[in-house]
């Protein structure tokens, strides 16, 4: 059933072919329906008929059926050509899918394909058929057959190679088109035409096509392959009135030449627009399918860095959970020890105001300070939204104090010089667990030796407008051939100890990423020194 939309479009089409059919007859040599010149409604018909499909076959039949006959082409003739020529629609509809065509004309397959067909195909059977069935209807001598058939053929293969795929593409992209700038581009190349062809009059067809195609071709370079084609449009549009007015490179010799010169040169104009446009089209494709890969990588390693990270805070949890038993070894002996005082005094009926005083001030004091370490160690894994300005001092500060039980434990001195205090911008606690990570991997270094003063050096220094935070320990330094891995993901030296491999990766990630600093290690005659390297923003004495 064919609804008012599909009556619509019927009869647009049947509109434009009937239209662009005397357009074509008014401007070239034409025998009845027969010209040699550019056949605009061929064009038309093929774009709508793929862009559409067979929905549009009754617009096509009439308007070449009224063309036909309008033009002293008797009844059933009329009705056989404008069959012909709903056939070869079907024929092209059926051909472009059978090939696996896209009417979005991205590739070389695309536009040469329809091309193919166009050329081998579709004309051959119209331009034969119709012509064939003239010659048989006494409207047409056998004299002119071949003639004609190949004036049939070239009008319309000129028409389909010039309409049909700026028309696609105008399908395609009618939604996105900023109007404005195309029809400022396709005025100013008009008007470059019409100096060229009509006022200056350039008689030599070579000198005008070699000025026109140098324009499509910079237009193809920064505006793409629907542009080259409206300008090719455009260029037909400014030939076909200097025709009209007969003026220009196309009316100086008889009108067939003329005629054959105009379609050439459109030709060529073609040619470049497709040769060239795809290889432009394809390349820009290729850098966005190459950017888009680019931007997918990156992706995926932003994510595959955030699962690293939250694998490197779970290893870094565990390590906190044993300082947090450390930090609370003492506070928690403690209280036992004044419970133990104050059951002690009960027994000895000895419980006084003064024993209860004594027990709530020492054992508040004591939960203080476990309440206290907690807060310290919950906030050193808290998110920060933004970047903020802090002392590199106290962070270094902090995280010592943070170790220190586990640090005593080992018989591990840790030693802090800073020559002023200094302020970075960047994200606090991330900076904390680097500082921890590589604190904790000396610790474990220094654990593994059989030496009597272990100890870590760390150094706060500036160097330029650097901040140089310098980490050292004596624990005999880190293999040779192992410095150039030490910082690679899931590269770890203490297996048997269930190391991720993620510490000083994600450490190195932080200071470079989030820091805009380096971050490297290098061996000392003692140990190994792990040096941090950021932009300072103010130095306090």
């Amino acid at each position: 059933m064919i609804n008012s939309k599909n009556f619509l479009l019927i009869g647009i089409v049947a509109f434009i072919y009937y239209i662009t059919g005397v357009a074509s007859f008014e401007l070239f040599s034409s025998n009845k329906i027969i010209t040699i010149g550019l056949f605009m409604p061929e064009g038309f018909a093929l774009a709508f008929s793929l862009y559409f499909g067979k929905k549009v076959i009754p617009g096509i039949f009439l308007g070449q059926f009224f063309l036909a006959y309008l033009n002293n082409m008797p009844f059933f003739t009329s009705l056989f050509i404008g069959t012909i020529n709903s056939l070869e629609a079907l024929l092209a509809i059926f051909l472009f899918q059978k090939f696996n065509l896209s009417t979005q004309l991205k590739t070389f397959k695309d536009i040469f394909g329809l091309a193919g067909l166009i050329v081998f195909f579709l004309q051959p059977f119209s331009a034969i058929a119709s012509n064939l069935f003239l010659s048989l209807g006494n409207d047409l001598s056998f004299h002119h057959f071949l003639v004609s058939t190949f004036s049939w053929w070239f009008g319309n293969v000129m028409g389909q190679l010039l309409f049909t795929p700026f028309l696609l593409l105008l399908f395609q992209k009618y939604k996105s088109i900023d109007y404005k700038n195309l029809l400022f581009y396709g005025l100013l190349y008009a008007i470059f035409l019409y100096l060229l062809e009509i006022v200056f009059i350039i008689e030599n067809s070579f000198m005008l096509m070699s000025l026109s195609i140098s324009v499509i071709i910079f237009t193809l370079t920064y505006k793409g392959l629907f542009y080259g084609s409206f300008l090719t449009v455009i260029a037909t549009i400014v030939s076909s009135i200097s025709i009209y007015l007969q003026v220009g490179a196309f009316n100086f010799g008889t009108l067939i030449n003329n005629t054959i010169d105009f379609n050439l040169f459109l030709l060529s104009h073609i040619v470049i627009v497709w040769v060239f446009g795809i290889l432009f089209e394809e390349k820009r494709q290729h850098e966005q399918t190459l950017q888009e890969r680019i931007e997918k990588e990156v992706q995926k390693n932003k994510e595959q860095q955030l699962l690293m990270l939250q694998q490197n805070r779970l290893a870094q949890q565990g390590e906190l959970i044993s300082m947090i038993a450390h930090q609370w070894r003492q506070p928690l002996n403690n209280l036992s020890l004044l419970s133990q005082l104050l059951v002690s005094k009960y027994y000895k009926n000895k419980l006084d105001d003064e024993a209860i005083e004594y027990f709530q001030k020492n054992s508040k004091k004591q939960i203080e300070l476990m309440s206290r370490t907690i807060d310290d160690f919950r906030n050193f894994f808290k998110d920060e939204e933004s970047k903020k300005e802090f002392s590199v001092n106290d962070v270094v500060e902090d995280t010592i104090e943070m170790i220190k039980p586990i640090t005593q434990k080992n018989n591990i001195s840790i030693t802090f010089k800073a020559e002023k205090n200094f302020q970075v911008l960047g994200f606090l606690n991330n900076f904390s667990q680097v500082l921890l990570n590589i604190l904790n991997n000396a610790k474990d270094a220094l654990s593994d030796q059989e030496i009597e003063n272990k100890n870590i050096l760390i150094t706060l220094k500036q160097n330029d407008n650097k901040v140089l935070l310098c980490i050292e320990d004596n624990a005999g330094g880190i293999k040779e051939e192992l410095l150039d891995k030490i910082f690679d993901p899931y590269f770890s030296t203490k297996k048997e100890k269930n190391g991720t491999g993620l510490g000083l990766y994600m450490s190195k990630i932080i200071i470079q990423d989030q820091m805009n600093g380096k971050l490297f290690v290098q061996n000392t005659p003692n140990g190994a020194k792990f040096t941090i390297s950021i932009e300072g923003i103010k130095y306090d004495k």
